[in-house]
């Protein structure tokens, strides 16, 4: 949960990176960015000042797989 310091601190096995989404979702990585910029997509736990590097809460992640991909636990 995110506090007026900036969001909550996070291991490492909590973050996930655009290989995981594009694995997740079985797509070339091009396409995995699309998604990954999807207005309802979660919003990047962290993100560089260059947009170049961008990591998402696992949870969060999963969550909107779960509501807009059904099956894919089953796929990956």
């Amino acid at each position: 949960m995110e506090g007026t310091d900036g969001p909550r601190p996070a291991t490492p096995d909590e973050l996930v990176g655009i290989a995981d989404i594009r694995a997740w979702l079985g797509v070339a990585t091009a396409r995995a960015y699309v998604v990954s910029r999807f207005r309802d997509f979660p919003a990047p736990w962290y993100a560089s000042e260059d947009g170049r590097v961008r990591l998402w809460r696992r949870t969060d992640v999963e969550a909107w797989l779960d509501a807009n991909r059904p099956g894919w636990r089953d796929e990956a």
